[in-house]
């Protein structure tokens, strides 16, 4: 008795869409790699207080990662694919998108608590506390990951499905319950907790008469940098988190995908601009650049003979 065949080649409309995709991607990736390497190689970056900077950018590498991934699967696999191995990439394809929406959400969360603490209760969270950031960056990886477990696994109310337009894989909310509550702990929560937040610190920073000129003008920089990464990520990437929930044929959400892969695209950006540490970094990584393979001016020292000469008399 023969197995069942399996296809995970995109239909033949959606391809231009997937190469779309991709022309798109692979800046971001390389913005990305040059952000890295650039953390890599200065030590001033490496800071723990950036930690969810950087976990930041970290899952938007996932995301262009899933995308390169699923593209070439998509496209090199052959026709015919056995169960197994469609239900394991078909999976991941579904739970990677689902998680990183999750990840995010709750990471640009605990970027803004971080900073009120630091702009208005004047407390480094990175500096007293460094274990329990660490153990609560941990746990939020862990709480994303046991937030899809629950929901498919344990109650079975979000099922794998494969799109119809696509042939793509994603998460499929059985009743508009299960959707409307997972809007709620995914967005909307993360929404609230924000705007209260940065409500908070914006009154702290316009009230803040006392402060000195550099620490007014640092705190007003995060602020700025926060109000503009955050409304950038609801432009982009809620959109596609929305649809993605609310509607149940999911075709929409193949063109609002374009706009979480703008997300990822301007997020170092947004860092590599704004943020003065890593504009110096780019500022002379750029100069150097610039000045590689030019012949270098060498002014040597004048000799001068020390020679004590007599006078002479006419």
């Amino acid at each position: 008795m023969s197995q069942p065949c399996y296809n995970m080649t995109w239909v033949s409309g959606f391809r231009p869409i997937g190469r779309a995709y991709l022309a798109l991607a692979i800046p971001a990736f390389i913005f990305h790699i040059l952000f890295w390497i650039q953390v890599a190689t200065h030590r001033p970056l490496r800071q723990l207080s950036m930690l969810w900077v950087y976990n930041y950018l970290f899952t938007d590498m996932l995301l262009l990662l899933q995308l390169f991934i699923e593209y070439s699967l998509r496209t090199s696999l052959p026709y015919c694919i056995s169960p197994r191995i469609f239900k394991l990439f078909c999976g991941l394809e579904a739970y990677t998108s689902a998680y990183i929406t999750v990840l995010e959400a709750y990471i640009l969360v605990c970027l803004n608590i971080t900073r009120y603490y630091l702009i208005v209760k004047n407390c480094d969270i990175a500096t007293r506390y460094p274990y329990i950031l660490i153990l609560i960056n941990l746990f939020l990886y862990l709480f994303g990951a046991l937030f899809l477990f629950f929901q498919t696994k344990f109650v079975q109310i979000v099922t794998v499905h494969v799109h119809q337009h696509s042939s793509s894989c994603h998460l499929q909310y059985h009743n508009v319950k299960t959707q409307i509550g997972n809007l709620i702990a995914i967005l909307l929560i993360p929404i609230v907790l924000n705007c209260y937040f940065v409500a908070l610190t914006t009154i702290h920073v316009r009230h803040s008469q006392r402060a000195a000129r550099a620490q007014h003008s640092k705190h007003l920089q995060l602020l700025i940098q926060f109000f503009v990464l955050y409304t950038l990520w609801l432009s982009f990437w809620a959109p596609n988190a929305i649809l993605s929930h609310i509607i149940s044929n999911n075709y929409p959400s193949i063109y609002s995908r374009f706009g979480s892969i703008l997300s990822a695209l301007v997020g170092p950006l947004i860092f590599m601009l704004i943020d003065r540490r890593f504009f110096k970094v780019w500022k002379h990584t750029l100069y150097r650049l610039a000045r590689f393979g030019r012949p270098s001016r060498q002014i040597y020292p004048s000799t001068i003979a020390n020679e004590h000469r007599l006078p002479t008399f006419f």
